[in-house]
């Protein structure tokens, strides 16, 4: 990989690997260039922000969804992204 987060290099590789298009994948992210990288991925995010040391609100308003916890990561949560 030539670039870490925020850039979108690790979520297009996995994409590769997997033989999935980005925009049929969902990134769970908790952190500011996490969501940035997955956006920059083309990807579907869904952003449970980190409580201690939260994404600015302007990285949040990024993702497609916004959950409290990882309890409220379902398959619907996703398919609404």
């Amino acid at each position: 990989m030539a670039h870490g987060k925020p850039a979108p290099d690790v979520y297009l590789e996995a994409a590769t690997r997997l033989e999935v298009a980005p925009n049929r994948c969902a990134a769970i992210e908790d952190s500011e260039n996490g969501i940035r990288s997955a956006r920059s991925a083309g990807m579907r995010v869904v952003a449970i922000p980190n409580r201690v040391f939260p994404p600015g609100q302007e990285a949040v308003a990024l993702a497609d969804v916004v959950l409290d916890s990882l309890d409220e990561l379902t398959p619907e949560a996703i398919e609404g992204a």
